[in-house]
């Protein structure tokens, strides 16, 4: 039985890029390149007609942004995966683009081998984000104070891995509050509690170190065994 193909947007203004990475795809059985743009608006404006699974798009792309075309492409398409890559990916870039409505970022240095496997995970519903290498944020040994960070968080009790997977989903305050059966003051305090030791200020930079923690990958897991593990019940006679 034939596969349907994901249908991929590309947007990037470097027009040697642009063709290695059409090329990439274009290597991929499983992925269709359907549209290859050279800016902002244009990739919004054929993302919201066309509506594609994934619109690939590189952060500096000019006219209209990155950022504001993916928060116009996820007002129109919301079903559509925007995948930012970029040379650039420090935690309060990808902190932005991930406010914007991005589902994943990632960096050049990664897609020229991790592309098409990068696409098939995410269409499957899982975020990526690439390692940051240089936040301004982080000490002197950045990647072992983001190893740190994530391993703090892969650590957490049960009850709050519930608070963070639920906040990187998008969840407001009193929706976890709901979740948990607990006030909403509570929450807000609990949010502030786990943010003091990551040395970090906003939700988003939390919901990023959250994804690249991999605990929204881990939940998926353990909704995927549940559901496997459930057996239906036989009414009795």
């Amino acid at each position: 039985m034939p596969v349907t193909p994901i249908r991929v947007h590309l947007a990037d203004a470097d027009p040697f890029l642009r063709l290695g990475l059409e090329r990439m795809l274009e290597a991929s059985p499983d992925i269709l390149l359907e549209q290859v743009t050279e800016n902002g608006t244009d990739a919004a404006e054929a993302a919201v007609s066309a509506k594609p699974e994934i619109v690939l798009m590189e952060s500096s792309i000019t006219n209209v942004g990155s950022l504001e075309a993916t928060r116009r492409i996820r007002a129109h398409a919301p079903l559509t995966k925007i995948v930012i890559f970029s040379a650039i990916h420090d935690i309060e870039t990808m902190s932005r683009s991930y406010s914007a409505g991005a589902h994943s970022y990632l960096a050049k240095s990664s897609i020229a081998t991790d592309l098409a496997p990068a696409i098939r995970l995410i269409v499957s519903g899982n975020e990526i984000f690439s390692k940051p290498a240089n936040a301004s944020n982080f000490s002197e040994h950045p990647t072992r104070k983001y190893e740190l960070q994530t391993q703090f968080l892969r650590q957490a009790n049960p009850r709050d891995k519930r608070l963070l997977i639920a906040l990187a989903q998008g969840k407001t305050n009193s929706q976890i509050a709901s979740i948990l059966h607990v006030s909403e003051g509570t929450v807000k305090a609990q949010i502030a509690k786990l943010m003091e030791p990551l040395h970090i200020q906003t939700r988003v930079q939390l919901a990023v170190l959250v994804a690249q923690a991999g605990l929204l990958e881990q939940n998926k897991v353990s909704l995927s065994l549940s559901v496997g593990l459930a057996r239906p019940t036989t009414p009795r006679a």
